[in-house]
């Protein structure tokens, strides 16, 4: 339980905070054992001007290969006016090209699609870089007019009977420049651009509800990425539907791309990528970007994993062979998605982010990367894509908001179009969506690859939460926003759409047509929830801090969907926003107290009991305002362990020291350090280094620890000279 190898200024939140966890984070060798898996560790960005480490993993690439991945920054790393340079851990400049889509209120840099050319690697063999500031020049801009050197880039859609329909994507990329905004990448490395277009109805069976949207790029070492979406989403006009087609991809007359027999439903996305080399054949993958996972949880992009403990080597086994399966390549199938949303139990797609995802973040390896972007893209089957040909801020095209669409529910029961979708979600896709279940599908493999596709499923998830939501809890109050999505239903699904709106808002690019909307439903949201604590705590008393909600037993609440929303609320205190911190610190009375309260007859182990009895169960009354009478009434239900920590289920116990965890790092109270200090203690079933390499989902730890034992390092510092 060591500070080893922290900067200065981190070790006294060390010694505050390891509380039983100690450590820092670990490299591939530490002393977990050979059978887990942990992220190398990044170069240490201590010298003036450094902002952060990665790593590259070698693929077997040639030099100068182009990697294309996104970055997200702190305020104030990269200020405006101030551009990036890269370095080899020994010194040596690496070619880096900065293309910044969304800027803090500062004006710094908050997100960034970056493209590096990388050194030669052999396979497995890691290279740290490490990126600095450096005075801004503008970049080169490659082929200024469109992509010139794609050669011939043609998709043709066939429909069941008729003649196919051909797109031109390179022509249509010069014709229709990105709607007139800035292409995706403009530099010496990578220049990306999107073509979007409806297909015409005759193409895909009839439907009028189809649109391609394809991203083109050419890299600086001759590779072509086509990223190719066929997107049956178009929403609020007739004539949508189910489509049926085949298609295929072609360069240079060669194919590259085939789906065949394809049965589309409606509010659905098809896509897949393909990357050829300077002769039109598959191109192999450049080298693997590992970040700074620490730095992440600073910025608020991901929770604080626990990258020190890694990821047990038979679950990235299981995600190979799952990818080595022939269904993974079926179109629209799960990719180890529940298509039923609201099956209950233990699932490694319900978290912050999913367990996938998390275990990419934990070990850096790359069967767990292809896996969780491999998801990412299945997502598109979720039939929860609302486009507005006619919305967004510019009304040439956005995700359908409540802005312009006032009182819309996406719900049959919401009546007659324009309060409903004139066309309903279809039935027969396989999947149930569901609020309180929901999947974060895609926002970490947008923010690691840059990928954006990815950032339109974000976008989609995002808006769709507030469309999905019953509009007679959306509007709480004549100023308020048609945006609310925390004012009733389940606590667990009030923290999953909160999570999809203000991720949404947070990553979206300053000039993208859903920006002002999405950021607009964050801010309203957690505003709102704010404005609320006042009347909460006088209801709820010295208890106070848990969110009302909609739960099976009258009366009750459930401790483990409070945590979940207080995991929602850590990240969006940490992006900076001051109302979720004022709320996320109301909580802590709550999260904290239920382990705290023993002396006024409250069983601590009680809290992380399945449910609390927090008012009456009939009739209705108020809710009870001290620990003594919530603890008697638990128990008097038949709800409470009797104190035993071995009956917890592992699952709540994990949820509780994430949300404990959380509050240490950004609310630094006495009572959150006691809290988690004593459940560590207590040592919960499932609580274990193991257990955490086997479910990774919740394994979150304090700034600055790990549970992995022995001496391991934060990041990699240069040798000494001499």
């Amino acid at each position: 339980m060591t500070a080893a190898h922290l900067p200065r200024r981190h070790a006294g939140l060390v010694a505050a905070a390891t509380l039983g966890l100690g450590g820092t984070h670990a490299t591939r060798a530490a002393a977990q054992g050979a059978s887990a898996v942990a992220a190398p560790p990044p170069p240490c960005a201590t010298l003036p001007g450094e902002v952060v480490g990665l790593v590259l993993t070698g693929t077997g690439a040639p030099e100068g290969s182009t990697v294309v991945f996104g970055q997200a920054f702190r305020p104030g790393d990269v200020p405006s006016g101030v551009t990036l340079v890269a370095r080899r851990h020994g010194g040596a400049p690496v070619a880096l090209q900065v293309d910044v889509t969304t800027r803090h209120a500062d004006g710094s840099a908050r997100f960034a699609i970056l493209a590096v050319a990388a050194p030669a690697l052999r396979r497995g063999q890691s290279e740290g870089i490490v990126l600095s500031r450096a005075s801004a020049t503008p970049p080169q801009p490659q082929d200024p007019a469109g992509l010139g050197g794609v050669g011939e880039l043609v998709l043709e859609i066939a429909p069941p009977e008729g003649r196919p329909w051909r797109a031109d994507l390179a022509a249509l990329a010069l014709a229709h420049p990105s709607r007139g905004r800035r292409p995706w990448q403009a530099g010496p490395l990578a220049r990306q651009v999107r073509v979007e277009t409806l297909v015409p109805p005759s193409a895909v069976g009839g439907a009028a509800s189809v649109r391609l949207v394809a991203d083109l790029a050419r890299r600086r070492d001759g590779s072509l990425w086509a990223d190719i979406w066929l997107r049956n989403d178009v929403a609020m006009r007739p004539a949508g539907g189910t489509a049926t087609y085949s298609a295929q991809l072609l360069h240079q007359g060669r194919e590259v791309l085939r789906l065949a027999g394809i049965r589309q439903p409606h509010y659905t996305a098809l896509g897949r990528s393909v990357h050829l080399a300077p002769d039109g054949r598959p191109a192999a993958p450049p080298p693997m970007v590992t970040p700074d996972v620490a730095y992440l949880a600073e910025t608020g992009a991901v929770a604080r994993y626990d990258v020190g403990n890694g990821v047990e080597e038979a679950l990235l086994a299981r995600f190979a062979a799952g990818m080595a399966a022939p269904a993974w390549h079926v179109p629209f199938a799960p990719r180890g998605f529940t298509q039923y949303m609201p099956t209950t139990g233990g699932r490694l797609d319900i978290g912050p982010a999913t367990g996938w995802q998390a275990a990419w973040l934990i070990s850096g390896d790359a069967r767990a990367a292809a896996f969780a972007t491999g998801q990412a893209e299945a997502a598109g089957g979720i039939p929860w894509h609302f486009w507005d040909p006619a919305g967004g801020a510019d009304g040439q095209g956005g995700w359908l908001d409540t802005r312009r669409w006032p009182g819309l529910w996406t719900d049959p029961r919401g009546g007659a179009p324009p309060r409903t979708l004139p066309q309903p979600i279809p039935t027969d896709t396989g999947w149930s969506p569901d609020d309180a279940h929901q999947p974060d599908v895609a926002f970490v493999p947008y923010l690691l690859t840059g990928r954006r596709a990815f950032l339109d499923e974000v976008l989609a998830q995002g808006a769709r939460s507030v469309v999905s939501t019953y509009p007679a809890g959306r509007k709480p109050s004549p100023r308020a926003g048609d945006v609310i999505v925390a004012n009733g239903g389940q606590v667990r699904g009030t923290a999953w759409n909160l999570r999809q709106v203000d991720e949404a808002a947070w990553i979206v690019p300053d000039d993208d047509p859903n920006a002002s909307f999405l950021r607009a439903a964050a801010t309203d949201n957690w505003s709102w929830l704010r404005a609320q604590t006042p009347a909460w705590t006088a209801r709820q008393g010295e208890a106070h801090g848990w969110l009302p909600g909609a739960y099976r037993d009258p009366g009750a609440t459930a401790p483990w969907q409070q945590d979940y929303l207080a995991s929602i609320a850590a990240a969006a205190a940490a992006r900076g926003n001051r109302d979720a911190q004022a709320f996320l610190s109301w909580t802590a009375n709550f999260l904290t107290g239920r382990f705290l309260n023993a002396r006024s007859g409250f069983v601590p182990a009680d809290g992380i009991a399945y449910r609390l009895a927090v008012a009456p169960a009939a009739p209705a009354g108020e809710a009870y305002t001290t620990w003594r009478r919530i603890g008697d009434e638990t128990r008097a239900r038949g709800w409470s362990g009797g104190g035993d920590w071995s009956r917890v289920d592992a699952h709540y116990a994990q949820l509780a020291i994430a949300s404990l965890a959380a509050l240490n790092d950004l609310v630094g109270d006495t009572a959150s350090r006691e809290a988690l200090a004593l459940v560590l203690a207590a040592r919960p079933r499932g609580t274990d280094p193991v257990a955490y390499r086997r479910t990774p989902t919740h394994a979150v730890v304090t700034r600055g620890t790990t549970r992995a034992a022995g001496r391991v390092h934060a990041c990699v510092a240069r040798a000494r000279a001499g």
